[in-house]
Parts: C-alpha cells; sequence; structure tokens
C-alpha cells in the first residue's frame, strides 16, 4: 500500500510544477495582486523603453534584429509596432522613420494583384503600381510580423500591437483601404474626409469589413505568442487635415466603431486557447472607455493627458501606460524635446503610478537601428535607471500615495507606497510645454526642499536620496520615528531627485 501523506506529496508536487509550468507560458496579465500592474512569468512587470516610430514590420529596410538585439542588451522591455492599418509617407517627420517606408518598401498584411492602378509611392520608382488584393494575405508580411514578435519574446521584449490611428490626410491616398488601391473597390471617399476610417459612418462600412477581417488575422496569426498586448486605435478621433491641422471627431462617431474593433479582436480569440490584454486610448483624442470591462490595460499619452489619466483612471485597477511621447529628435511642438525632458515624464509617470512609458525616439530608424550619441549616452542608460528603480519597489503591493507636500510648494512631485513599509519619491523643477503639454521644460538651478510624508507608523527605515540621471545614491542613513508626520529634507540638486525608504 503507499503510503496517503506520500502520495498527496506526490500529487501537490505535481499540481504545483503544473502551475509553473502555466505561468511560464502564459501571455502578459493583470497581476493577480496589484491590477495597477502587469504579470508575465509569474512576476511583477513594468514595462519601460525608447521606442522607434512603430515601423519595424512593415518597413522592410528597417533591420529590427538589431533593434531589439540594443534594447534587450540595454534591459529595456517594450516596443510597439503598427501592424499596417496605418502608416505614413515616405520620411514624414525624419529622414528614416520606419513608419513612413520608402516608396514599394511597405509590407503590408494584403496581397498585391496583378491589377495596376495603385498609388505610384506603393511601388519602387519606376515600377508599376498593383493593387491590393483586400480579400488575400500577404505571407511575407506575415511571415517577418511572426519573426518580429518571436525575437521579441525570446529577448524577453513585450510588443504592444495598435491596430490602427486616426487617419490623416497625406496617408490616407497610401492606404490599402482606399478606393484607389484595391481590387475592391472599397473605401470611397477622399483625404478631406479621412475621419471616416475611425467612425461608424454608413460610407464606411464596406471598410470596417476588412477592418474587422485584418484585426481577425493579426490575432489568429499571433495567437502562439506570450509577450504580446494589444490597443485598438491610438488616438480615433483625431483627423489630420493639410498643414499640420487636425479636426476633433465627436465620441458618437467613434465610440461605435471602436465597439466594432473590439468584437473582431474578442471574437477571434474566443475560439484560440491564449487570451491577450486588450486596450484603448484614454484622456487624448479617444472616449474614456476605461470602465469597459474588455478594456483591460489604458494606453495614455503626452505628459498633460496622461496626468489626466493618472488622476481620473487610476480608480479603475488597470494598468496605465504611456506608450507615446513627443518626437525626440524632431519635437511635435515649439521648444524642444530634450534629453532632461524625456527623463523627467518617465521617472514623474512610473513614480504617479504608471505600469509603463515609451519614449518615442527619432534617433532609431532604418540604417540606424541602434540610435545615436544621445539615445547610447544619455536617454537608454536613464530609462535603465530607471527600470531598475521601479524593480527595486514590492510591485505586488505598490500603489499610488498622496500624503505628501513639498516646502516650497511643487505640484510636480509625485509618490508610491506600501503603505507603513515602503515609500518612493520624485519630483522635479519644471513646467508643462505650451497648452497641450506635450512634455516638460526642466527648469536647470539649485534647489533644496521639504518633504512631509504623513501617517508614517513608528520604525526604523532606511532612506536613500538617489540622482535619476545617474543612479548615484546621493545619501544614504537609518531614520528612527516615533510615527505620524515625518519631515525629510533633500540634498541639493539641479532637476530632479528622487527618494526610497524602506522599513528595516
Amino acid at each position: 500500500m503507499i503510503n496517503s501523506k506520500f502520495s498527496i506529496r506526490i500529487v501537490s508536487a505535481f499540481v504545483l510544477s503544473m502551475l509553473i509550468i502555466s505561468c511560464a507560458h502564459s501571455p502578459v496579465k493583470i497581476h493577480t495582486s496589484n491590477p495597477h500592474y502587469f504579470e508575465w512569468k509569474g512576476r511583477p512587470l513594468v514595462l519601460i523603453t525608447s521606442d522607434h516610430h512603430y515601423g519595424a514590420v512593415i518597413d522592410g529596410d528597417f533591420d529590427y534584429e538589431k533593434f531589439l538585439d540594443y534594447l534587450a542588451q540595454n534591459g529595456l522591455n517594450l516596443t510597439r509596432i503598427y501592424p499596417g492599418g496605418m502608416f505614413e509617407p515616405a520620411d514624414k517627420y525624419l529622414p528614416g522613420n520606419p513608419l513612413g517606408p520608402r516608396p514599394g518598401k511597405q509590407l503590408l498584411p494584403w496581397a498585391k494583384s496583378a491589377e495596376p492602378g495603385a498609388n505610384a509611392d506603393l511601388a519602387l520608382p519606376g515600377q508599376t503600381s498593383y493593387k491590393y488584393d483586400l480579400d488575400k494575405w500577404n505571407q511575407d508580411y506575415f511571415d517577418r510580423l511572426i519573426d518580429f514578435v518571436r525575437k521579441a519574446g525570446a529577448r524577453k521584449i513585450i510588443v504592444e500591437v495598435a491596430f490602427f490611428n486616426g487617419m490623416y490626410n497625406d496617408c490616407w491616398p497610401l492606404m490599402a483601404m482606399y478606393h484607389q488601391n484595391n481590387v475592391q473597390e472599397i473605401g470611397n471617399y477622399e483625404s478631406d474626409d479621412c475621419g471616416k476610417f475611425t467612425t461608424d459612418d454608413p460610407s464606411n462600412q464596406d471598410v470596417i469589413k476588412y477592418q474587422k477581417a485584418y484585426i481577425a488575422k493579426i490575432t489568429r496569426e499571433l495567437n502562439g505568442f506570450d509577450n504580446l498586448i494589444y490597443d485598438i486605435c491610438d488616438e480615433p478621433s483625431l483627423q489630420g487635415l493639410p498643414g499640420g491641422g487636425v479636426r476633433f471627431l465627436p465620441d458618437s462617431a467613434v465610440a461605435p466603431w471602436i465597439e466594432k474593433m473590439k468584437d473582431a479582436f474578442l471574437d477571434a480569440e474566443r475560439k484560440l486557447p491564449k487570451k491577450h490584454l486588450l486596450g484603448q486610448t484614454v484622456q487624448n483624442l479617444s472616449p474614456d472607455l476605461s470602465q469597459e470591462g474588455w478594456c483591460q490595460w489604458l494606453p495614455a499619452e503626452y505628459v498633460k493627458p496622461a496626468e489626466k489619466a493618472l488622476q481620473l483612471d487610476y480608480k479603475c485597477n488597470k494598468p496605465i501606460v504611456d506608450v507615446e511621447s513627443n518626437y525626440y529628435g524632431m519635437s511635435l511642438t515649439k521648444n524642444a524635446y530634450d534629453t532632461d525632458a524625456v527623463r523627467i515624464e518617465g521617472w514623474w509617470f512610473m513614480l504617479g503610478g504608471g505600469a509603463g512609458c515609451i519614449n518615442l525616439n527619432g534617433e532609431f530608424h532604418r540604417g540606424q537601428e541602434t540610435g545615436s550619441e544621445n539615445t547610447k549616452m544619455v536617454i537608454v542608460p536613464q530609462k535603465k535607471i530607471l527600470k531598475d528603480f521601479m524593480n527595486s519597489l514590492d510591485l505586488k503591493h505598490l500603489t499610488r500615495f498622496t500624503g505628501i507636500s513639498v516646502t516650497p510648494v511643487n505640484r510636480f512631485c509625485n509618490a508610491l507606497s506600501v503603505p507603513g513599509r515602503q515609500y518612493a519619491i520624485y519630483l522635479f523643477r519644471g513646467d508643462f510645454e505650451g497648452e497641450w503639454g506635450a512634455h516638460f521644460v526642466a527648469s536647470n538651478g539649485r534647489y533644496r526642499d521639504t518633504i512631509a510624508i504623513s501617517n508614517v507608523p513608528a520604525g526604523t527605515y532606511l532612506r536613500e536620496w538617489i540622482d535619476p540621471a545617474n543612479g548615484a545614491v546621493l545619501s544614504s542613513e537609518k531614520i528612527t520615528t516615533g510615527g505620524g508626520r515625518l519631515l525629510l529634507v533633500t540634498p541639493e540638486y539641479m532637476v530632479d531627485i528622487a527618494m526610497r525608504m524602506g522599513r528595516k
């Protein structure tokens, strides 16, 4: 007879091993203990990166393996792609922009037909431009997409797939779903009405059929991968106008379209073994659907809208990720977007309760997939410092903390805590850049502030002041407090400073 206790131990060990295997092979999910963060391979996950402009797969000239190697070698763990539903004219914004492939180098999900007449910029110079057949798929594209996601996963990099973006007037004539460029002759509206692309407008119903098929196909092809999260549409309420202007579409026009795209994704995954997270932009050119059950994580953008997301949507208990910044290397605004601004926005957002952040970096482009001097010497090393700082905290129990005040008054002070056990604070001197608030502008000086932390339990704590620019510990000491309000005085700093304090 087998000893019953022995048999129970065998069964328990087997169950435990199966759970470990299951965790190791399940997609990124919401953390089981703390829904403000992700979980992957059984561990808490924050997503921090400096990223290319989303075209790694669709730009046939972009060496994505070199790019992914660089991210992995420097400890960054996120990249974002647009998989073909929207892209840009060649070299828009910056030369080599991978979201604007050179003519004929666009690699899209649909197969080319034998029918000529498509936009000339969809063919190599001097070659015939053939229309797309939206009922047939381009296997070369899917081979590249799958290889990209596989190689990212091997490097422990999460891929965010954003199916669409709000449409721009200069992009629409290049799209596969524009009537001139497909044999089905769908998409019968012109650039002045390109905003219809992300609406449920009657004239867009034929396009919607193929938009849904595109989502379902990509979802099926990538279902076997674990290193994925999905995003329906970046800025769907935006329509780009000639000269750089924009038109804002009402929620009533956009929300029904998002609903249909969401259904396309969920219907496809319902029949598949793995279930991946789906999100939709909040607080910036999109209806706020953060309360919807299907909207499992919340993409935010730019620092002022991202601040609104932290303030208004944190209560939804979902990971919030700043997925798009100003465009480093050219700046979308009047004032320069410099390396101080890149560092500040990441620390400020993550210490405000964010689960991840992307710095959109024009120094990554085709032919320069590992960035240039500022990326290599400043931006990427500082991103790694931030990621290491976040991973030094107890992510399983960490939450946004508002029980602090700063003297002199400084509104740009964010904090996290595991109440009574751990505190992390970040503050900087500066302001929003302009009314839009695409990024921060730092104010260099010589500062020393007093920080009051409320309701600190009695005990002994180790307090460290850290320079976010280089990760150096500026000072470290043990503090014993009788409980209540704790006053801390910062060392002198030039732009920003961080603090980490844990109970001993």
